[in-house]
């Protein structure tokens, strides 16, 4: 590896909003099901702003039609039913790669960087779409929102990530668009870098702690290698 990226062990990407923009899909697959129960649709600009901390949420916000809102309990379950039917089978159809993402990726492993996906996503819709999107097999680890005990914000995803392998956090960096992904890189002790084009949920996340902001994946390149070349100088 060069001297120029010593100091940063692995890289732990978010997935929604950071690599991929899946909320044509979200919006489908949720409105497929407010079809089905009979429901209005939910335009893709409010579902945007509904992304980020996992499905259920995102169901109990399109039920309710409220960020906040909570759906009661035969709604939400046949709800859940039909969506994840619907969303399994059209994972990664109408979803999209940020630009430069398999080029940074590549580069980064190249350099010798281990590489991680983070996601609230369950499992049954994250390896689907990695595959289809083709970026699964540059990611050493891939920790999904139904894996663990606690989801982002938690910061137990991340930790368990830098141990599988075998990384020390404060070595390790999390890029993320959203407050969760701050929270949990904070409590971990992690640097934290943000994409400013993600699923903020209108949060601004230059007013968090955060160790930098960037418009395209590919400035990581440029923010890892001027973070270690500080670190060597």
């Amino acid at each position: 590896m060069s001297d120029e990226y010593l100091s940063t062990e692995a890289i732990l990407f978010d997935l929604d909003g950071t690599l991929v923009d899946s909320a044509p899909d979200l919006t489908a697959a949720l409105n497929h099901t407010l079809k089905i129960l009979q429901m209005e649709p939910r335009s893709e600009k409010k579902v945007r702003g509904w992304i980020g901390n996992g499905v259920e949420k995102l169901l109990h916000r399109g039920l309710t039609d409220s960020h906040n809102g909570v759906a009661t309990g035969d709604d939400f379950w046949r709800a859940k039913n039909i969506f994840y039917s619907r969303y399994k089978e059209q994972s990664g159809q109408y979803s999209k790669l940020y630009p430069k993402v398999i080029e940074t990726l590549q580069n980064l492993r190249q350099k010798g960087i281990r590489l991680a996906c983070i996601t609230n996503k369950d499992r049954c819709f994250t390896l689907p779409l990695l595959e289809n999107l083709a970026i699964s097999e540059y990611f050493d680890i891939v920790v999904c929102g139904d894996d663990l005990t606690n989801k982002k914000p938690h910061p137990e995803p991340l930790l368990y990530a830098t141990s599988r392998l075998g990384s020390i956090p404060d070595q390790c960096l999390m890029v993320g668009d959203s407050a969760s992904d701050v929270g949990a890189a904070v409590a971990a002790k992690m640097k934290v870098i943000c994409v400013d084009y993600g699923y903020a949920q209108g949060i601004n996340l230059s007013s968090l702690e955060i160790n930098g902001m960037i418009s395209n994946i590919n400035q990581i390149e440029d923010y890892v290698r001027s973070v270690s070349l500080e670190k060597c100088g």
